[in-house]
């Protein structure tokens, strides 16, 4: 693929044409390609996300050029035991030109077999950055489970970003605003898969008030200059979805492992345990911001929430869910992926 048609290819959602935004992709895809080239041909380099969706986010800088604010989702599948050239070397080069760079890595037998969102991301439309394509696959067919992992997975990440603290302490950076951007649209796109919509900009296939919401979200992120919204609406997206989940699953559900096939596996179990965490936590918090509307309200509840949730008696927890969930990332992430390969 060259760079026009994969400049052309990782923005093809996105509104346009804006002139400033097809330079700014001409230059991420031809980074990309770079990336591609040190991949043997006996190995593939793809990339998912945002970028796979054709819906990367641009601000704009003081000067009024396009900068990329999304992160890079890169999968590397090799055809032997293990990689042909070093990993190392192609996250490096990634990292000296995006602002965030995530290499998974995982043999073709793996490929072929894992499903749910990360199937869909690397394979229904992942983007081959090596000239030979992408592995020999089946597609992916995402369901309500799948949505539902993705929704509990962004509650975790609100955690071990430390936004809460950052709420609690008054906060006001762009920084800050960004992140909870970001996972705000994350909370609505997972509910908006229940009507059919993947993407960000799949606005005419969301329900109405799901569709304003982005709508909103999108529009300050285009422009985070503006004044932000409170970032107590998160709560309030996260509440609305826990509710459509529990209408499509018939009654609350605690985690997205459980009446799958993945709650027979080994990994399974050890995920099921940090979205059940997730949850309970979640719909404490989220319950709490929708009756009070007040951020020193949430704060209040959360030392009480997570003594309930882990059964600790004592005065002092020695460690809250920032902690909890922040040691605990790795795991999370690569039991999520090892679960999809044990079916």
């Amino acid at each position: 693929m060259d760079t026009t048609t994969l400049a052309r290819r990782i923005i093809t959602s996105l509104p346009g044409p804006d002139p400033a935004v097809t330079l700014a992709a001409r230059e991420v895809a031809d980074s990309l390609r770079k990336l591609g080239e040190l991949v043997p041909a006996r190995d593939w380099l793809i990339v998912g996300g945002s970028l796979a969706r054709g819906e990367p986010s641009f601000t704009r800088t003081s000067s009024e050029e396009p900068k990329l604010l999304s992160d890079i989702d890169l999968l590397y599948v090799h055809s032997g035991e293990r990689p042909s050239t070093s990993l190392r070397e192609v996250l490096s080069l990634a990292e000296t030109v995006f602002p965030a760079v995530e290499l998974m890595s995982m043999p073709v037998k793996h490929y072929q077999a894992v499903s749910t969102s990360l199937g869909h991301d690397f394979k229904n439309i992942g983007v081959p950055l090596t000239r030979h394509g992408l592995p020999p696959h089946t597609r992916v067919r995402l369901d309500e489970r799948d949505a539902y992992e993705i929704l509990l997975y962004y509650v975790m990440c609100w955690f071990w970003s430390g936004l809460s603290e950052s709420w609690f302490d008054g906060d006001a950076t762009t920084e800050f605003h960004l992140t909870v951007n970001r996972l705000c649209m994350k909370v609505l796109r997972a509910t908006a898969m229940l009507d059919g919509a993947y993407r960000h900009h799949d606005l005419h296939l969301m329900a109405p008030p799901v569709a304003e919401r982005m709508r909103a979200e999108l529009s300050w992120r285009n422009n985070p200059l503006g004044r932000p919204a409170d970032p107590g609406r998160f709560w309030s997206y996260l509440d609305e979805a826990f509710r459509r989940f529990d209408a499509r699953f018939g009654r609350p559900r605690p985690d997205a492992v459980a009446f799958s096939p993945y709650a027979h596996t080994p990994s399974g179990h050890i995920v099921a345990e940090y979205q059940q965490t997730a949850q309970r936590l979640g719909r404490s918090l989220a319950h709490t911001w929708v009756a009070t509307g007040n951020c020193a309200d949430v704060a209040t509840v959360v030392p009480s929430a997570w003594a309930r949730i882990t059964g600790w008696t004592g005065t002092n927890p020695p460690q809250g869910p920032r902690q909890y969930f922040r040691e605990h990332r790795t795991a999370i992430h690569d039991h999520l992926l090892a679960m999809k390969v044990q079916v």
